[in-house]
């Protein structure tokens, strides 16, 4: 990666394990999208994956703090996940230039202050609650947000001396599409619930046109009268014999059919599943469409359970917020990598205390 014209990548170092940035880029790599230094990486990762969960978690314990009880597995799935979101954070978060000193110190001081603030009472709170927030809850939750206002505005202005405000404040709104986009998200999943117990129209139609297809009847000529079935003493009804019969068990013979045999019965004979189809009556194939629509096909549901189907509410958790603002605090400036610190320790104790719980949780 030599340097370039204008839009060429320069090396911050040699070799394999050396970071790029844009030639024209002045801002110490904040206008660039993806770099990467290795070295830096593991620096990195290793302050967000091992030294500071194990910090919170050894702070917990000792004082007793508020968290999740975690069992080896959940922490190692807990260390393989934020080693993901350490990566794609790293990379398009302009670590590779601005991750040093500064940040490191302030994040064990983020950490360690949030550790301390969700240990008061009345901050014992979570968004979804906030109806029943005191008014001491309201008071610090404003002056939090008055504080991330006001750090932002600086970042703006510096994406603006930049001179790529035009992609800083679009890429945020890209950011931050998981959360605004959840919204119709869990209403079109609470809808389906109430309306669709049969789960989404669009794969029950998909496999009923299957079916209605595969048991279609072409028309044949017409086959020349056969003679008079000799009456016997068991004689079933005009309506026993017109009623379809659909053993879904046995839907499927072993040439892969739809039409079952046995539901033919002496009409069937050898024939074959496209003269299987020519047997059928019509109610006899709406019947066995309906019927075979009725158990889909689902590993995770037993035939004839109920779909697995939930309401859910959206839960937006403190670890969401502060990793994606830890996107948008790319300057190398002293008070954009402070505030790197802040939010990275401040997501690190998200997940160290309670793991990195989904934005859709189940309604209770």
């Amino acid at each position: 990666m030599g340097g370039g014209g204008g839009g060429g990548l320069q090396d911050g170092s040699a070799g394999f394990l050396g970071g790029c940035f844009r030639a024209d880029d002045r801002s110490g790599g904040a206008a660039t999208l993806v770099s990467f230094r290795f070295v830096r990486f593991a620096l990195f990762a290793v302050m967000l994956t091992v030294a500071g969960p194990l910090a919170h978690r050894a702070v917990a314990a000792f004082f007793d703090l508020e968290r999740d009880f975690k069992s080896v597995v959940d922490h190692f799935d807990d260390a393989t996940s934020g080693l993901l979101y350490a990566y794609v954070l790293f990379t398009l978060g302009n670590y590779a230039h601005t991750f040093g000193w500064v940040t490191l110190v302030f994040y064990f001081v983020g950490l360690l202050a949030y550790c301390a603030l969700v240990e008061v009472p009345f901050l014992r709170i979570s968004l979804p609650g906030w109806r029943a927030w005191s008014p001491g809850a309201w008071a610090v939750n404003l002056a939090a947000l008055a504080l991330v206002l006001l750090a932002a505005a600086f970042h703006i202005r510096w994406a603006y001396q930049a001179a790529f405000l035009q992609w800083y404040l679009p890429l945020f709104v890209l950011a931050t599409a998981s959360v605004w986009l959840a919204v119709p998200v869990t209403w079109l999943n609470n809808y389906c619930v109430d309306h669709c117990p049969q789960g989404l129209g669009i794969e029950r139609f998909l496999r009923k046109l299957a079916l209605v297809l595969s048991t279609w009847r072409r028309r044949s000529p017409p086959a020349e009268p056969s003679p008079p079935a000799e009456p016997s003493g068991d004689v079933p009804s005009a309506a026993a014999a017109a009623a379809p019969v659909v053993d879904v068990a046995k839907a499927d013979d072993a040439s892969g059919c739809a039409i079952p045999l046995v539901d033919l019965g002496a009409r069937a004979g050898g024939a074959t599943c496209r003269e299987r189809a020519r047997l059928l009556t019509r109610e006899e194939r709406r019947a066995l469409v309906l019927a075979r629509l009725e158990h889909p096909h689902y590993l995770n549901v037993r035939r004839g359970a109920p779909l697995p189907l939930f309401h859910y509410r959206l839960h937006l958790h403190h670890w969401q917020i502060f990793y994606i603002l830890a996107f948008f605090t790319r300057f190398d400036r002293f008070a954009s990598q402070l505030c790197a610190g802040l939010v990275l320790g401040i997501y690190t104790q998200g997940s160290a205390a309670y793991g990195f719980d989904a934005l859709l949780e189940r309604r209770h």
